[in-house]
Order: structure tokens, then C-alpha cells, then sequence
């Protein structure tokens, strides 16, 4: 793959062949092996994944969805909005909505294919530990930033529910993002169910992580900057970075099993 000259920060994407080179990355977990691309608002099939260049057809399905994604308008997000006021399985154990993360494919993401989202949470976690993260908030995001994600079973179009956000309208700087309205997908939905059972750092979090941060900082108050800074910041590159196709993860999930218990005792509205 040839450099792109770009000025934008660039991200890392980890494609799952062979053994990670440790040359410039440290901390890469065994199992991926490390590209970089640019990060932008829709994906170039056959130029920035491997893995969308071999399967011509995944990329035409995934470029299909994200076109329209971006299509996605104002109107559009409040009526989503207030389609989701109301809950659309119930009160459910919040582990039975992350183990049905098992049956939920992204189709727009060409680094994880055909790959489960529930695989996706597996991937993050074991470099979290390769890592040696520390911060029990940063594993309860990686359990639960995609849950939202479980609206595909329910037949939602995935243009409504996967893909990177964007403000439709932006607020003045400085003056929070609640002020602004982004489009409608998964982390919003997500974030309804769950922001009155974690911290408001997680919370807010799963709610932006379809975001990218880099472009987030402009319109945060003072408490947003530092949940930006504190948790989405420091997730992220786990979100974008540690995606595969093909290599499986080694981890207990028992023990995560356990913090969502434990976070959860009682079954919540979803």
C-alpha cells in the first residue's frame, strides 16, 4: 500500500495476518499486523483495507450503506429519536444484549468482514490487557460501546445504526455537544439505555465513540474536554485500531461476565 500525502492525523488499522511488527507501535497484541490509513468521514474500497480489495462485492455493500448513512438528515435523527424512546426488547440482563453482539455484522466495515461485533469486543479486551490497562472504566466502554448495535436484529437499516457520526448541527465552540445534533446510530441508542446504570464519563463516551475525538475538542465544555481527554481519547485507538477479519482472540470472558454483573444487577429497559 502506497503512502497518501494528507495533513490529518492518521490512524492505526490492524488487519489480522500473520504476527504484528512492533517497529513504532508498542504495545501491539499478537495476531495483527499494522497499517496506516487516513481517517475520513467514508472509506475508499480497495485503497485503505486489504481486506475490501480481495471481496470487490463486501466493499460495494459496505461504500452502499455508508453513502446512505451520509444521507442521514435532521428530520430523519428526531424521528429516530422518538422511534426509540420506547423500549424495543424490554427489561434484559445487559450481558444477554452484549452476548447477542454474537449475531450482529456491521456490513459497512471492511476491516471486520463478516467478523461479529461481539468477536470486535473480544479483539479490543485482549489488547487492553496485552497493554495492561488499568482503568475498569476503559473495559466497561469496550464491553458496551457497540450494544447499541443489537438494533440490527430488530430490523433496523444498518445506514441507521453502524458507521462513523457526524454533526448535522454544530453548536458554538465551547458550548457542549448537546447542543449539536449528530447523526443517528448505535451510540445513541445505546447511550438512552445505559446512562443512567454507568459513570457519566462512560456514558458520554459510548455516546460519542462513532465520533472521532480529534474533531470533538472544538465544541466540549470544560467537563466534556475532560471526558475527552480521560476516557475517549485513550479508547478510541482500541475502537479503530484492533479489527480483524481472522485472528482470534485469546480471553476469559468470565471475568468480564462478572464487572457487567456486577455494574447491572438488576435487568434494565432495552
Amino acid at each position: 500500500m502506497g503512502k497518501t500525502e494528507n495533513t490529518t492525523p492518521r490512524r492505526l488499522f490492524l488487519a489480522g495476518i500473520g504476527l504484528a511488527s512492533t517497529a513504532g507501535a508498542a504495545g501491539i497484541a499478537s495476531g495483527y499486523v499494522l497499517h496506516e490509513v487516513i481517517p475520513s468521514s467514508g472509506h475508499r474500497p480497495g485503497e485503505e483495507f486489504a481486506s475490501a480489495a480481495a471481496i470487490p462485492e463486501f466493499a460495494a455493500q459496505a461504500q452502499a450503506i455508508r453513502e446512505a448513512q451520509s444521507k442521514q438528515t435532521v428530520d430523519q435523527v428526531k424521528a429516530l429519536r422518538k422511534k426509540y424512546l420506547d423500549p424495543i426488547y424490554g427489561k434484559v440482563r445487559v450481558w444477554e444484549m452484549i452476548e447477542k453482539l454474537g449475531m450482529c455484522i456491521d456490513s459497512s466495515d471492511n476491516s471486520l468482514m463478516l467478523t461479529s461485533q461481539f468477536h470486535h469486543v473480544q479483539q479490543i479486551l485482549e489488547a487492553m490487557e496485552h497493554d495492561q490497562v488499568e482503568d475498569r472504566n476503559l473495559y466497561l466502554t469496550a464491553l458496551l460501546h457497540d450494544i447499541g448495535k443489537v438494533m440490527l436484529l430488530a430490523h433496523e437499516a444498518p445506514e441507521n445504526v453502524v458507521g462513523y457520526i457526524r454533526p448535522l448541527e454544530e453548536p458554538r465552540m465551547g458550548a457542549g455537544l448537546e447542543h449539536a445534533i449528530f447523526q443517528f446510530g448505535h451510540d445513541e441508542f445505546a447511550y438512552t439505555r445505559l446512562k443512567d446504570h454507568v459513570p457519566e464519563n462512560v456514558a458520554w463516551t459510548i455516546r460519542y465513540h462513532s465520533a472521532m475525538a480529534t474533531s470533538l475538542g472544538r465544541w466540549c465544555n470544560a467537563k466534556e474536554k475532560g471526558f475527552l481527554n480521560s476516557t475517549l481519547s485513550k479508547f478510541q485507538p482500541y475502537d479503530l485500531g484492533y479489527k480483524s477479519y481472522s485472528h482470534l482472540p485469546k480471553i476469559n470472558m468470565a471475568k468480564y461476565r462478572a464487572m457487567i454483573e456486577d455494574t447491572f444487577p438488576q435487568p434494565i429497559l432495552f
